[in-house]
């Protein structure tokens, strides 16, 4: 073990120790005749010389180096006070130097026959420190995973191809700003740090006076449902938060996701140019409320971004965006990431992560009676032991009481794996459709979110196989011990027999799960959701009220007013058709096809909009008029 190493794991009082211990060494050695030259006597002279003062600075850099793998010496542990005219004797001493150290070292811990307490201590505690939140910056960027996937020929022409265009002087991790996006100089809005919560910051986005007159014409042009109207309020404002995430929805619905995507990174873009100083993601100890309303378009963002990134392969990267949108609020969970945070562990192959963060939170935050921690879980303790081990044995109890206690949930799962199982008369009648019939409405939303997310995680042959050695275990036990079945059975149910709380009802609409969504509550489903903030908090804080003056649509709407409109989950087609009192039945069809015309249409404005855009303040009186540009948002 080298003496950097040891002077990183003990700090300076254990390092004099160990330097008095190779003095006495040497000592007896010089002793018992041992024959050495005059410049080695010198050198170990100068080993145990009072060291000078240590640079403070170097402390900070020594984590990036022991990380890098260098095998330099410090100089500060081997003082040199002799000053040679020779470089070359010089440089042979030192090496001379170095090599004496390591082998005393490693001499005097091969003697005590163990490593030193204090080092001991260090790396127990470094096994066993674990901290759910915290995010490294590198894995935010997916052109990383994508790299170590397919290789940097593959995935380096477009990195250079950014680089050589690159015109942006601030570091951003969120995203990698296209060459063509206009840089951002003021957003509008900024983010203030307004209190602390323990160890915790907290931070709060709030807009200024000239981005409240552009979010009140944004109010203005979805009231209207003119989609021309929303393209002018992005002419006055290219980042404004709220206007990307309803066009990124349209697209999105309009089946153009690479344009979806795209103004979800600007909005996120806009984000991290408003930073505070002190705001730092990686730690998980910087907060933002989101009961706060300006808040919310960064969870959103957050929330959309990370799914578009798992949509493309790069698993590593949704689940490190998955840290930091629940680290964000992670005592109200607003948008519910741990019912997908599971998901993302188990595609990226982080299983011991999975399991450290169930161990940790299975009854702080009753991660045991979530049913995607119920079977992600043991599926992530299988992949992580061999047969006939403490760990494989607890993965088949924990599977055994999931299956016992959400039987609705196979039959989905096996038939999302390909697996038929009707001709199995002891499945059926321990998890048949009967069984699926039974469980309460917000148990089955849960049930259609797993299945149709995580069901491919269940499909290699390996975990088939495993999964029905346990499905046989539990109909076993239904036979032999029905009351313990039906027991479970009946706790799961019981847990369920409520409405589901807002932050999952945010979960499912954004996901997009039509089977859950299907589930949803009437008083979900009757009120008005909009895609830039839906299902508002009861406890909502604003800094400041939209004013009076909203535009009122149109009873007679067009296309494109229809097709924003289709943005709410709760649209009905068949109403807007009724409006209209000359429409015929069969011109309905015709009229789908010219709202995908017109959706597709707008997508290709918002393309030429975004590309030719010209960054324009909104109108000013005279006093205003004369301020310098660089003042727009003050």
């Amino acid at each position: 073990m080298s003496s950097r190493a040891l002077k990183k794991l003990h700090g300076k009082d254990d390092l004099a120790i160990i330097e008095k211990s190779l003095t006495s060494t040497k000592a007896r050695k010089t002793n018992s005749g041992a024959n050495s030259s005059e410049d080695e006597d010198r050198s170990e002279e100068e080993f145990v010389s009072t060291p000078k003062k240590q640079n403070l600075f170097s402390l900070v850099l020594e984590d990036e180096e022991l990380s890098s793998g260098n095998d330099e010496t410090v100089q500060e542990i081997i003082p040199n006070a002799s000053k040679s005219t020779k470089k070359k004797k010089n440089k042979k001493k030192n090496k001379r130097n170095k090599k004496l150290v390591e082998e005393d070292i490693d001499e005097l811990l091969a003697s005590t026959g163990s490593l030193p307490p204090t080092l001991t201590t260090a790396i127990s505690r470094a096994g066993d420190s674990f901290d759910p939140l915290s995010i490294q910056l590198k894995n935010l960027n997916p052109e990383n995973e994508m790299k170590k996937k397919f290789g940097q020929k593959v995935v380096g022409e477009n990195s250079r191809r950014r680089q050589t265009h690159k015109t942006y002087k601030k570091t951003v991790h969120l995203v990698t700003p296209d060459p063509g996006w206009h840089p951002v100089t003021k957003t509008g809005f900024e983010m203030n740090l307004v209190g602390r919560e323990g160890e915790c910051h907290v931070f709060q986005i709030e807009h200024k006076s000239e981005y409240q007159k552009i979010q009140n014409k944004f109010w203005d042009a979805v009231d209207s449902m003119a989609p021309e109207n929303l393209m002018a309020v992005l002419q006055l404002h290219a980042y404004h938060i709220d206007t990307l995430l309803q066009l990124s929805e349209v697209c999105r619905m309009s089946e153009d996701p690479q344009m979806a995507a795209e103004l979800i990174e600007r909005a996120l873009y806009a984000f991290e140019s408003s930073f505070h100083p002190l705001f730092n993601m990686t730690t998980g100890k910087c907060l933002l409320k989101y009961k706060v309303w300006e808040n919310r378009g960064f969870f959103l963002a957050l929330f959309r971004h990370l799914i578009n990134v798992g949509n493309r392969g790069c698993y590593k990267t949704s689940l490190e965006y998955c840290k930091l949108l629940l680290g964000l609020d992670p005592e109200a969970d607003p948008l519910c990431a741990l019912l997908f945070i599971d998901f993302y562990s188990l595609r990226s192959d982080e299983y011991t992560y999975l399991i450290q963060l169930y161990t940790l939170w299975k009854d702080s935050r009753n991660l045991r009676i979530l049913p995607n921690f119920a079977f992600s879980v043991p599926l992530a303790m299988f992949h992580t032991s061999q047969p006939d081990t403490p760990r494989r044995t607890g993965a088949d109890e924990m599977l055994q009481e999931s299956l016992m206690m959400f039987p609705g949930l196979l039959q989905p799962l096996l038939e999302e794996c390909g697996v038929n199982t009707e001709a199995d008369k002891s499945i059926n009648k321990h998890f048949g459709e009967h069984k699926q019939q039974r469980q309460p409405a917000s148990l089955r939303q849960l049930v259609h979110l797993y299945v149709g997310r995580t069901g491919s995680c269940w499909k290699a042959p390996e975990c088939i196989e495993w999964l029905e050695a346990n499905v046989k275990k539990c109909c076993e036990i239904g036979e032999s011990n029905p009351e313990r079945f039906s027991q479970l059975t009946s706790r799961g149910y019981s847990i369920y027999r409520g409405v589901a709380p807002p932050n999952v009802c945010r979960h499912l609409l954004m996901s997009d799960n039509k089977k859950a969504i299907a589930d949803l509550p009437q008083e979900v489903t009757s009120s008005s959701i909009l895609s830039y903030d839906p299902l508002p908090p009861a406890d909502t804080v604003r800094s400041y009220d939209r004013q009076s003056n909203r535009v009122r649509a149109v009873s007679n709407q067009g296309f494109l007013s229809a097709f924003i409109n289709s943005l709410r989950p709760n649209f009905d087609v068949n109403a807007l058709m009724a409006e209209d009192e000359e429409a015929e039945l069969d011109g309905a069809a015709g009229g789908a096809g010219n709202l995908r015309r017109a959706g597709a249409g707008l997508i290709n404005a918002v393309r030429e909009l975004l590309n030719n855009i010209e960054l324009v303040g909104p109108e000013r009186d005279d006093e205003d008029a004369q301020l310098p540009p660089n003042d727009e948002w003050d």
